[in-house]
This record gives structure tokens, sequence and C-alpha cells, in this order.
């Protein structure tokens, strides 16, 4: 007999199991949810200050989000909740900081891989100098994504502001030199490099790049734009745009007329040696039109983000309220928070019901198609995250889950 928590009737449903449920019944079924510790993969943003003013990032639209650190005693209050799942292996420290700008970085990674996990970080590379390359070594650390936006001094200057392009470089050479004199293949070092007009005609030299630095792997990712003048930096279609079939992966408007100028060279694959193995590198491409397969790889995986403040958030994408332009508008987010860490369990958090339902929802992608909509342009709901067919937060026009924007 199950233990079940209803929203009608069904807390007698013989399935011979104790296990706990939520139970909803609708017209054509009776969904079980099942409740508890399912969590797998947590994404923690230890601070929300960055030493950068990088023009793609939201941080520089933002007025009222304080740039504050992640208290230790509240990391040690999380870490101490995420001992309740026992299939939680993968912390990613990210967000819309720079995690080693937080002053006790290195004693969250420590914990965090003493503590059995593994732990992967995304980071500007500009703070990654010798001393912290081998901290991050000894710790334990198994990925760092650097961020590369641009691959020479000019181009990585106009994007990444008070950023050094030859630093960050350095920064990763002497990162895998270091390696190579613990003997040790972690921390793994990768590249993400998000895709604009500005810097569209670097691409094809990212294998040569990856290749000098022994990278295995370059993730792109599109421009998420926050302002007007970065949504004229786009390279994805909008739905709106006359369409090209048959472009490819890798398709941004008017393709036919610049191929050449997307195209790798080949191979676009290169050998990576690790101590005493072979890597074939390679980089991984995002979408660049909008299609019907979405996919949400925060709820499909199991995953959830911790903010600097303790706030629980299902991905990304709705961490925090801002505006972005989308097909021509401009769109306001407002953030997804179903709980905090400072007044209830994580493990409470994971399993309240509105949150439960909220990735069935995701995991079965019950929205409406909005940006494929013949009344898209004059709805009022998608000016905003929600939808006509009564979600609130709505993940109808999600960049993320067309696979447009990307994440480690």
């Amino acid at each position: 007999m199950i233990k079940a928590v209803t929203n009608r009737k069904a807390e007698n449903l013989d399935i011979g199991t104790d296990e706990n449920y939520l139970v909803d019944e609708t017209e054509h079924a009776v969904i079980m949810h099942k409740i508890g510790p399912g969590l797998k993969r947590l994404y923690l943003e230890p601070t929300s200050r960055c030493n950068l003013k990088c023009i793609t990032c939201m941080r520089q639209q933002w007025n009222t989000i304080p740039e504050e650190d992640m208290e230790m005693v509240l990391f040690d209050k999380l870490l101490e909740q995420m001992e309740q799942f026992p299939q939680l292996e993968q912390v990613h420290l990210g967000g819309f900081g720079e995690p080693l700008a937080h002053p006790q970085a290195l004693e969250i990674i420590k914990k965090l891989t003493g503590a059995g996990y593994r732990v992967s970080i995304s980071t500007n590379g500009t703070l990654l100098d010798t001393a912290v390359a081998e901290d991050l070594i000894k710790c334990g650390l198994h990925s760092v994504f650097v961020s590369l936006d641009g691959i020479d001094k000019d181009t990585f200057g106009n994007i990444r502001i008070e950023g050094d392009f030859g630093q960050v470089y350095e920064n990763i050479r002497n990162l895998q030199s270091l390696k190579g004199e613990f003997k040790t293949y972690n921390p793994k070092v990768n590249l993400e490099f998000v895709l604009m007009h500005r810097n569209s005609d670097q691409i094809r030299d990212l294998p040569a790049l990856a290749k000098d630095l022994a990278i295995p792997a370059v993730l792109v990712t599109n421009l998420l734009a926050y302002s007007e003048e970065m949504y004229q930096e786009v390279l994805y279609e909008n739905p709106s745009s006359e369409r090209e079939m048959g472009a490819g992966a890798l398709a941004p408007p008017k393709w036919n007329e610049s191929m050449e100028g997307y195209r790798f060279p080949e191979p676009a694959m290169w050998p990576v040696v690790e101590l005493d193995y072979v890597l074939w590198g390679s980089v991984r491409l995002p979408r660049m039109y909008w299609g019907s397969s979405r996919r949400c790889g925060f709820v499909d995986n199991d995953a959830l983000v911790v903010r600097r403040d303790g706030r629980v958030s299902p991905c990304y994408a709705l961490m925090y309220n801002y505006s972005y332009y989308l097909d021509n508008r401009k769109k306001e987010v407002s953030a997804y928070l179903p709980g905090n860490i400072n007044e209830e369990s994580l493990y409470d958090i994971w399993n309240k019901p509105e949150y439960i339902r909220f990735r069935h929802r995701v995991r079965n992608y019950n929205f409406p198609s909005c940006m494929d909509c013949s009344n898209s342009e004059v709805c009022d709901y998608t000016d905003k995250n929600e939808d006509c067919w009564g979600n609130a937060p709505s993940c109808a026009d999600c960049l993320w889950s067309q696979g447009i924007i990307r994440c480690p």
C-alpha cells in the first residue's frame, strides 16, 4: 500500500510498494509522482560578484540585485542538507558571478570534493593564477570550463571588458603544465564560447586553439541578448525570419551566402594526450534554429540551482528577475524560487507538491509552442514567462530547452 499525498481521491491504490507518492487524477489517468531524494546534480552560485564587465552578461543590465557572496555558514548548512540525497554526485559552481571571486572559493571546493562530490567550475580564467591552479589540483577539482569568447586580444577585449586574452591563455597553459608536474588527469580543462556576430569569424579557428592548449572539448553556445544592442549580435534564427531549410546544425540566417565563414577546416577533431591515454577533442555546437523538439537539461537530469542567498531555482533561466530580447520583442522574466534553504531543508523544497508538478510539466513539456503561434506578435503572454495554458512560470519559449543556449 502506498503512502500518498493527493489533491483528490487516491489514498488507497494497491501497487505493492511502500514508496511515497504525490498522486494527481486527471480525466484520463492517475499520475503518480515519486516523493524522495531524487536530486542528482546541483548547480551552486557561490557569489554574484565578478571581476569583469562582459558585454554579454545580464549583470550589466541589472540594478536591483546586490553583489554578494554566499556566507560560509550557509554553505555548511547546504553541504549538510545535501547528505539527504544519496544519488547526488555532481556539483557545478557557476551562476551569474565569477566563482573564484568568492574569498573562500577554494575552501568551498575542498569541502565538496572531501565529501565525495565530483566538482566542476565555470570561470572567466583571469583569477586562475599559479597558486590557485595548484590549489585546484590539490583540492581534487574534476573539471574547469573557461569562458573564452574571442581568440585574439582585440576580439576578447571588446567582449570581456577588463579581461586580458594573453593572461587567460597563459593561465590555461600553466594549469595544463602543472597537471603534468603533479601527474594528474584533473581538472580537465574545457572551453566555453558564446557565438555572436562580432566573433563568428573565429569559430573556424577554435579547433586549432583547443589543440594548442590540449583541450578536449569546446562548448559553443548562442548569445542571450539582455539589451537591444546585444540583440543585433544574435546569430540564431528567429521564428519570424525567412527559413532556410536543410542548412544543418550551425545555421545562422543567410547561411547560404556566407557558409565558408562558418565551416570548420577538416578534420574538426584533434588528439589530446592525457598522461597515458589520448582523447579526441571536438567542438560541441548549439542549435541555430527553432524546432519542435524541446528538452530541459536541468529538469531531465534531476538538477537544481542554489543561489548565493540560499534560494533554490530549477534552472539558470529562472534564477532572477530580468529582461531579454527575443524575436524582436522584449521579454520580462520572473524568477521561480520554490524555497530557501535558510528557512527549510533542500529535501523538503525538492519534494514540495508545486515543485514536483512543475518538474512533471517540464519533463513532458506541457507548454504551448509560443514562437510558432500565429498570435505571438499580439499575445500579451509572450511578454513574460507565462502562457495561455495557465502556466506561470512557463517554459514555452525557453532558449535552453531548444539547445540554442547551452550550459556545462
